[in-house]
């Protein structure tokens, strides 16, 4: 499990799910109090205004998600919907260059439920037990990940990940920007008709000195109705690690300023 990392997830300020033939939406100005908007779990919290996905302590893991169902797709008449999130974070720097774990925004069972052991590399979804075990889960997700454990790539990168910790598709990150303190904005979409869960990671200021910018994406082609079931949860998970030498600071600290923008829409209609 990685050791040092401090992250902060701030989202675009509402989120917007679509109910019928009109949508609705709400917005989260200050989070200073608990919302009844946003279910937390585990070692998340809310404090100065933000969600923060883990304590500041090892071993640490959190979620935090949208307190009612969203409706994915229709029994009746297999309709999938489309659905769109974006979101910003920052990568602080820490003491160290190693980094761990990571963030993730996640789509799952209502309600979502935090694993027990999830903790480090398990990035709050999976339990230790049964994270490889594809046919235990039932979870798809999205990740940033800055520690590359025994199933992950040797460094840094985004994933996708389809009912198991390992990513079914995965994409290197930029080592400069990991743990630069640069903001980092993602955004997801889910194409329903071409079956395509895709993922875009920019840094508009890739240089401090220079305009420029520099981005990730990937892709993964998933019937999400194979996946998930008609009502989901949506939300975002983190966690912090275990530390492997002494070191100074402090291991992850995941936050998210409000729960982002999402939009849900079905056959051309917004979903109930």
């Amino acid at each position: 499990m990685g050791p040092n990392v401090v992250m902060s997830l701030m989202m675009i300020p509402f989120l917007m799910v679509g109910h019928n033939v009109h949508s609705a939406s709400f917005q989260f100005d200050n989070l200073q109090f608990y919302t009844k908007d946003i279910s937390l779990q585990g070692d998340a919290f809310i404090s100065n205004g933000t969600i923060q996905l883990s304590q500041v302590a090892l071993n640490s893991a959190g979620r935090a998600s949208y307190a009612a169902p969203i409706h994915l797709w229709d029994a009746e008449t297999g309709d999938l919907a489309w659905f769109t999130t974006t979101f910003s974070f920052i990568v602080g720097p820490a003491a160290t260059t190693t980094f761990g774990d990571g963030i993730s925004f996640f789509l799952s069972p209502f309600p979502s439920i935090l694993p027990t052991n999830s903790a480090g590399g398990f990035l709050g979804l999976f339990s230790a037990e049964t994270a490889l075990n594809a046919y235990e889960n039932q979870i798809v997700a999205v990740e940033y990940d800055t520690y590359g454990n025994p199933w992950d790539p040797p460094s840094a990168h985004i994933g996708i990940n389809i009912n198991s910790i390992a990513s079914a598709t995965s994409e290197t990150l930029p080592s400069v920007n990991v743990g630069s303190g640069l903001t980092a904005f993602a955004t997801v979409n889910y194409e329903p008709n071409a079956k395509n869960l895709s993922v875009v990671v920019t840094y508009p200021q890739f240089n401090v000195n220079v305009e420029s910018s520099v981005s990730v994406s990937l892709w993964f082609l998933v019937d999400l109705r194979t996946v998930l079931p008609e009502w989901v949860s949506v939300g975002f998970s983190g966690a912090t690690g275990q530390r492997s030498r002494s070191l100074s600071g402090f291991p992850t600290i995941c936050s998210t300023r409000n729960l982002g923008r999402l939009r849900v829409e079905i056959a051309g209609n917004p979903l109930d």
